[in-house]
């Protein structure tokens, strides 16, 4: 991200002089400085001029074979362009830790978002808004894990079932229909299924 800075520059020529003398302390004075700003970074402004004006005051730096430097001062500051990155950058920034703190204090748990709903609604929410904000809510939570798909498919299979009673009957035949796919997935104990010969009839 660029910076513009303005420089001071006061300075005498040794007896060894050389034409363009001028053109000459002004490109090494802002080559110096853009080699140390080029490391900075744009959010500290007043670091990087320090950092800057601490360099450019080094003794060895005031004597060179043509000139001499009496005093050299710059002042720093960001681009138009660069304060318009820098502002767009800390809202994003600012927008994704919002997002995040929504996410795992309202989104991982269902009942604050509903919560928040209600809170904010100036009229009571129906009941399919509810369910709605709930399944949204379990969406978003779930959305990194494993059973995401189950939670999917449940949702397809209960859009049948509009009774509480038969919801509750069709979660339990889910449930047992799990634990019997578990059971068949695990071997029995004491038997092995590597090296098994398969035998195929032939008539």
């Amino acid at each position: 991200m660029p910076f513009e800075a303005t420089f001071t520059i006061a300075w005498r020529p040794t007896w060894r002089t050389r034409p363009n003398l001028e053109e000459l302390v002004r490109e090494r004075t802002i080559a110096d400085a853009a080699n140390v700003l080029v490391r900075q970074p744009a959010t500290d402004v007043q670091t990087a001029q320090d950092t800057v004006n601490a360099m450019l005051g080094e003794p060895h730096r005031f004597h060179t074979a043509h000139y001499r430097l009496m005093r050299v001062r710059a002042d720093v500051r960001l681009t138009a362009a660069s304060h318009q990155i820098l502002t767009q950058r800390r809202e994003d920034e600012e927008r994704v830790r919002r997002l995040r703190f929504l996410r795992d204090e309202l989104y991982e748990h269902p009942s604050l978002l509903l919560l928040d709903r209600i809170e904010r609604s100036t009229v009571p929410l129906e009941p399919r808004q509810v369910a709605d904000w709930q399944r949204v809510a379990r969406s978003v939570a779930a959305s990194e894990e494993w059973w995401r798909p189950l939670l999917e498919q449940w949702e397809l299979v209960g859009r049948g079932f509009t009774g509480a009673e038969m919801q509750n009957r069709a979660l339990l035949v889910l449930h047992n229909a799990l634990s019997a796919l578990t059971q068949e997935a695990e071997p029995a104990e004491g038997t092995s299924l590597v090296g098994q010969p398969h035998l195929r009839s032939t008539g």
